[in-house]
């Protein structure tokens, strides 16, 4: 176990409330002398259990200490034995005066109203150490799900560049630079057509963000004819390496912006980028 998840349990409290069995307390003073971490937490228990029982003390009466001195100075001799031959005196015990038992009672009421006190504070003391527990955890969860995602994007833009690089050093492979139109001068594209396996992949994308609701999509035409070549996929103004649908023979490919999840023809209105094979 953990220095953070042993001080979290509550043993710590425990023994310095002397709740502990003896193995148990061995155990404690023996991790509290190899880690100052624990000694630190262990004296700081001991301190507030010392402050508790401070606050809640009850001093003894000062009439008491006369009375128990009284009866040692002037004992009552009553009738001895002989034992041995020697007289051994027998002190009778003063009778308790009437009120004595609700003494006793309300000794006891004290002591049960402390104890419920303290009970509570330890129930307070145990439930901070497990929320703090909890935070921390989920810190250290919410860290590793960071970890995890960052992960996944290295792995997948590793793999993005693998995929280009192996593209590129395909001679099979064709590179269409596709250009905005008239209308949007700045945007850009390129294609990667591979005729023989008619494998189409996209790249280098800088196309304005499309509106809600709407999407890229990417068509081959062939004596005029559009093809439906796939939905290209822009995040911020740009696409990454894509995969498109296999084209066998086109002339030119184009970019149009179309309702989510595309168009049986080209709304050529929402033309954006054109290039010639």
């Amino acid at each position: 176990m953990h220095n953070e998840e042993y001080i979290a349990s509550g043993i710590l409290e425990l023994y310095a409330a002397g709740g502990l069995t003896p193995p148990e307390r061995e155990e404690v003073e023996h991790r509290a002398a190899t880690s100052p971490e624990i000694r630190l937490a262990l004296d700081e228990a001991c301190a507030v259990m010392e402050s508790y029982a401070s606050c809640y003390a009850i001093s003894p009466r000062t009439e008491l200490k006369d009375k128990i001195m009284q009866q040692i100075a002037n004992p009552q001799k009553t009738e001895g034995t002989i034992i041995s031959g020697e007289d051994i005196p027998v002190y009778t015990l003063p009778y308790p005066k009437e009120g004595n038992e609700g003494s006793a009672y309300k000794w006891m009421m004290a002591a049960s109203i402390v104890f419920f006190l303290f009970s509570g504070w330890l129930s307070f003391h145990f439930y901070t150490k497990w929320q703090e527990a909890e935070q921390r955890l989920a810190g250290v969860i919410a860290s590793e799900q960071l970890m995890a995602h960052n992960y996944r994007s290295t792995s997948f833009q590793l793999q993005q560049q693998e995929t280009l690089l192996s593209i590129l050093q395909n001679p099979d492979f064709k590179v269409i630079a596709l250009h905005g139109v008239e209308a949007h001068p700045e945007a850009k594209m390129k294609v990667y057509w591979n005729a023989m396996q008619q494998q189409v992949y996209v790249d280098q994308g800088e196309l304005p963000i499309p509106p809600a609701g709407k999407q890229y999509q990417l068509w081959a035409l062939k004596d005029g004819k559009p093809i439906d070549a796939g939905m290209i996929d822009v995040s911020d103004g740009k696409a990454g390496l894509q995969q498109m649908k296999n084209i066998s023979s086109t002339q030119t490919f184009a970019v149009t912006l179309e309702p989510a999840g595309g168009s049986k023809k080209p709304t050529l209105e929402k033309l954006t980028v054109l290039g010639n094979v």
